[in-house]
């Protein structure tokens, strides 16, 4: 709350500030101290920016900094007296008075949507208080009363086609930055919930194969004779059965953690580019200056985006691990008449036979951390395999020697993966 507040008084001393900086680049039309500023298009342009600062407090405030400036300003500069100054500029207090009265009743701010609106509203906030600054002036004693008003219509109509124009442009912009913010922080959840999804899978698993084992023990248990060990067996059944409920409990949590973020469906191009950008930057991170290559020449949609980009991901992952510093990696996505065929390709340090073997096996891996000496975990090409063959129903292969070319190459049979397909 504090916070908040704080904010609200910064924003309108900002507000204020270039406002009345902005005052003193002005026009005098009638030879005398009325001016006529670019202050009224900053000001348009701020608040309705500054959507949560109240009105007629802000300008106002304007009014009176305004008023303070240029008087201060004439007392310094031209030598002049207190109450000539005030005498000279509190008009200007009338000015700002009026504008707020008339931003306000007008709702300025809500016409944003209805440009017609919004630039009569705005033209009127300009004009009607100017007229009433001028008439305290008694600018007519100066100038003729018909080439005073249209004078000040007249750069009023201009001043509110440049605020208008200015407004929607700066409004357009912020929408853009902000839809690009957003996007970006779905691409961060769906990586992560890809992530989760793809440990839920295994949570499944490990599920069942404590079935398995509850149920092992159980057999056990009933072809014992001895009442120790049956006793015995029968308290590690119970444990196992309270091990899978908790499971059960964790697996559900999840479950409803992940809800669809994206849609029913979501095209392959676009799982491949998240997939790229998303490791770009982890190559970035690690220093490694890596060129991605992306090319995806099937155009269609999946509902196991999680998956995919999970497989994906994994790959990726281990290709930039497989490079040392500098290097390539290419991601192609292609289609024959029955299988979605995707090759991740690095131009790492390769892979001999014997680990070719080996890869794929749970917790194997020829990579570790040169400084601290600890192994890689070696579960994401696991993952991987695991993913493609059990829930996509694929088959995965890699193709490389040391010093070469690896190349990855997953083939996924198109009524699994894709609700629809074309290949071009």
């Amino acid at each position: 709350m504090i916070n908040d507040r704080f904010q609200k008084v910064e924003q309108i001393f900002i507000v204020a500030t270039f406002t009345t900086f902005m005052g003193q680049i002005y026009l005098s039309p009638f030879g005398t101290e009325f001016r006529l500023t670019l202050a009224v298009v900053v000001l348009n342009v701020l608040m309705l920016t500054f959507r949560e600062i109240e009105p007629i407090l802000t300008i106002n405030l304007v009014g009176i900094m305004m008023f303070a400036v240029r008087s201060g300003l004439n007392i310094i500069g031209e030598h002049a007296s207190i109450a000539e100054s005030i005498q000279l500029y509190y008009p200007v207090l009338f000015f700002y008075i009026f504008y707020s009265f008339f931003f306000s009743i007008l709702d300025v701010r809500g016409k944003l949507k209805h440009p017609v609106l919004l630039f009569i509203s705005i033209w009127l906030c300009d004009s009607i208080p100017n007229l009433i600054e001028v008439s305290i002036r008694q600018e007519w004693a100066y100038s003729n009363f018909e080439s005073v008003v249209l004078t000040i219509i007249s750069i009023g109509l201009f001043r509110t086609v440049f605020t208008t124009g200015l407004i929607y442009i700066s409004n357009r912009y912020y929408e853009h930055v902000k839809r690009r913010q957003e996007y970006q922080r779905f691409r961060e959840q769906l990586m992560q919930r890809a992530n989760l999804k793809t440990e839920l899978f295994f949570l499944r698993k490990s599920k069942q194969d404590i079935e398995n084992a509850m149920q092992k023990s159980f057999s056990i248990y009933e072809g014992l004779e001895a009442e120790t060990l049956k006793e015995a067996i029968l308290d590690v059944t119970k444990d196992i059965h309270e091990i899978k409920k908790d499971y059960t409990r964790v697996i559900a949590g999840i479950e409803r953690s992940i809800d669809e973020i994206y849609g029913s469906v979501m095209p392959l191009s676009e799982i491949a580019q998240i997939a790229v950008e998303a490791n770009e930057k982890l190559a970035t991170a690690n220093g490694k200056h890596i060129q991605f290559i992306e090319r995806v020449s099937v155009k269609g949609s999946t509902h196991d985006y999680y998956v995919l980009l999970s497989i994906l991901n994994n790959l990726l992952v281990n290709s930039i691990e497989a490079i040392d510093t500098e290097g390539r990696i290419q991601l192609l996505m292609t289609a024959d008449a029955e299988m979605i065929i995707i090759k991740v390709c690095d131009s790492g340090n390769g892979i001999s036979a014997e680990d070719q073997a080996l890869i794929f096996e749970p917790g194997y891996s020829t990579k570790y951390n040169a400084i601290s000496g600890i192994m890689a975990s070696g579960i994401g090409l696991t993952h991987v395999k695991y993913l493609v063959s059990q829930v996509l129903g694929g088959a995965i292969e890699v193709e490389s020697s040391p010093g070469r070319e690896t190349c990855f190459t997953v083939a996924v049979p198109k009524q699994h993966l894709l609700t629809d397909v074309t290949s071009s």
